[in-house]
């Protein structure tokens, strides 16, 4: 497990997020636990504004123009879509499986990605992420590799994914 640091400042976040990945063959296997949320989910639909919310988010890039976006919700919602300068495509979430489970005011995101359906898997680069949104409506960021700016959409901060964390 990694703690995710505060986007900004590159310091250890707060409130603390733990994250781990495992890659056997072409399964992805992405643990997050986020402790002392608020549990705001922005919405109960699939591939609504998820990130308006809390949400722990993983992008993949596969070395392609695009690259993609997975986030999950307190409440279960995702938000799956390529990005492509700026474009967002919603896509067919069926190779993502993914389990929430809350206890007190933390929530706990397993996932199960399948990458089998796309290409250039031994060149694999990431980052991972977690939006809070607090009680008083105040945004915070983190990631495992900081973007030291307002978005998380800076590929050349993505870093290579390896068969074991």
């Amino acid at each position: 497990m990694r703690n995710l640091l505060d986007n900004w400042t590159g310091k250890l976040a707060n409130p603390l997020t733990e994250f781990s990945y495992q890659r056997k063959g072409n399964i992805l296997n992405v643990h997050f636990k986020a402790f002392n949320s608020s549990l705001y989910s922005f919405s109960d639909k699939d591939n609504d504004r998820q990130y308006d919310g809390n949400v722990v988010e993983i992008f993949l890039d596969f070395g392609d123009d695009y690259y993609l976006e997975i986030e999950v919700a307190p409440n279960g919602t995702n938000f799956v879509a390529t990005i492509l300068n700026k474009h967002i495509t919603y896509i067919d979430s069926s190779f993502l499986k993914h389990n929430v489970i809350i206890k007190d005011n933390n929530y706990f995101v397993d996932m199960e990605i399948d990458l089998s359906r796309f290409h250039n898997l031994d060149k694999i680069k990431y980052n991972a992420f977690r939006i809070e949104v607090d009680d008083s409506k105040h945004v915070i960021l983190e990631a495992v590799s900081p973007t030291m700016c307002e978005t998380f959409h800076v590929r050349n901060k993505f870093i290579d994914l390896l068969s074991e964390e």
